[in-house]
């Protein structure tokens, strides 16, 4: 079994396996001497995605979002991601190994096994979410981002045709939601920044910095 696990098809799967093993080692360490690596991943991140943005808004936010990212601890979402893309491209591996005598080819296992893990996190991490919820010590609550300025990330936004933007906290921390101009008239370009004045069942409404200067 060894052998299997040290061969050179399942490096990157060992590997994974590996620094989740170093990632609880950390950890557990960590609690003696009173640092919490859970902590320190979810400070550093500094993120949070709005809840409401789902996959068919496209964009690496929405997939993020819809992998739960932003409601699970960082340490929590890596080492399920981790573990279960070292699982699974160990058991693509020996299965092909038991029925064709020969290992697949290396992208075929490892793209299969990210597309495996990636639908995997999103059945599983829902649930978890309620057992280990992300701290939310340093986070304010996104209703209170009414009057706050946002700056329009990617994409072109026109009414009721949301796309994403970032918006940065008093802690620092940085927020990325959907935002779609109040006007039909507008039209939000990257880098645009604009003030939030609605938040809809799904998006945002804003208006553009500098109009609502005049």
């Amino acid at each position: 079994m060894m052998e299997f696990m040290l061969a050179d098809f399942n490096l990157l799967f060992s590997c994974a396996i590996f620094f989740v093993f170093i990632l609880l080692l950390i950890e557990g360490l960590g609690l003696i001497i009173g640092f919490s690596l859970m902590n320190a991943l979810d400070q550093l991140t500094g993120f949070d995605l709005d809840a409401d943005i789902d996959l068919t808004a496209g964009g690496l936010t929405s997939l993020l979002g819809w992998l739960c990212l932003n409601r699970l601890p960082m340490l929590i979402w890596l080492v399920l991601f981790l573990s279960s893309f070292g699982i699974f491209g160990y058991s693509i591996n020996y299965f092909s190994t038991l029925i064709f005598e020969t290992s697949l080819a290396s992208y075929l296992v490892v793209s299969s096994a990210l597309i495996i893990t990636v639908y995997f996190i999103k059945l599983v991490a829902a649930p978890l979410t309620k057992i280990l919820p992300k701290n939310e010590s340093s986070a304010i609550s996104n209703h209170s981002f009414v009057g706050k300025l946002a700056k329009i990330t990617q994409g072109k936004a026109s009414f009721q045709n949301p796309t994403e933007a970032v918006l940065q906290d008093e802690y620092h921390q940085k927020h990325y939601l959907l935002v779609a101009p109040q006007s039909k008239d507008e039209i939000f370009i990257e880098g645009t920044e604009v003030v939030l004045v609605e938040k809809n069942e799904n998006y945002w409404l804003g208006i553009a910095f500098n109009q609502n200067l005049k």
